[in-house]
């Protein structure tokens, strides 16, 4: 059963408030690197077994590091801490599948592509309790039902809107703008973690750009 549902959505164009987290914002981080996991497997299940097997991976916890900041240099003294958890099918006709590899592997891979100035080989301790799902749960999710559709024991839904506002899309726009220059060499002292808040009210419009800094990167206040 895959229906959409379509209604018009009733608002007051008075007052709008949208947020953005960038990619280095503990919460984007989670949910990037959770996904990443679930990618990841299906291609090793399908490798391996020509399915995607029974897994839900969708628990992360972060757990920030701590650091010494100074203008042109500074240290981080504590790593960040990254706990994956979840189930998944680690062995299924006496071939092991490295569970715990792939996680940690395409985590520092995610971290090292989208986090310029952060080594995830020094910086972040990454851990995966991702445990075998139960019997049932596998076989079910095994079997499929009609069409080869996967079976579930579960329900969910999702809610969602179209299109962006204006006001939606300019923060948007800032967001993918901040993230997609060359971070290396444009502005390398500006970190992925940034929120952007904007707030509407009628004809007036406010703007809030939090962006984390680099102290390497940074001589001084002047800077």
């Amino acid at each position: 059963m895959r229906d959409l549902v379509l209604s018009p959505l009733a608002t007051s164009d008075d007052v709008e408030v949208v947020e953005r987290k960038g990619a280095g914002h503990p919460d984007t981080i989670c949910d990037a690197l959770a996904e990443t996991l679930s990618r990841n497997l299906c291609r090793e299940y399908q490798s391996r077994f020509g399915r995607i097997l029974h897994h839900n991976v969708d628990k992360a916890l972060l757990c920030g590091g701590r650091a010494l900041p100074a203008f042109g240099g500074g240290s981080v003294t504590e790593p960040i801490r990254i706990s994956l958890a979840g189930r998944a099918t680690s062995t299924l006709g006496g071939e092991f599948v490295p569970i715990e590899d792939i996680a940690v592997e395409g985590s520092r891979a995610w971290l090292k592509a989208n986090l310029h100035a952060l080594d995830p080989d020094r910086h972040v301790r990454i851990e995966a309790l991702v445990q075998q799902g139960s019997q049932d749960l596998q076989s079910l999710f095994s079997r499929g039902g009609a069409q080869d559709i996967p079976l579930a024991n579960d329900t969910s839904f999702g809610v969602g809107h179209a299109p962006l506002s204006a006001l939606e899309r300019c923060v948007l726009s800032i967001e993918q703008r901040l993230h997609g220059r060359d971070r290396a060499r444009d502005r390398a002292a500006w970190g992925e973690d940034i929120k952007i808040m904007a707030v509407r009210n009628g004809g007036s419009l406010k703007l809030i750009v939090a962006c984390a800094m680099i102290g390497r990167f940074v001589a001084g206040t002047d800077s």
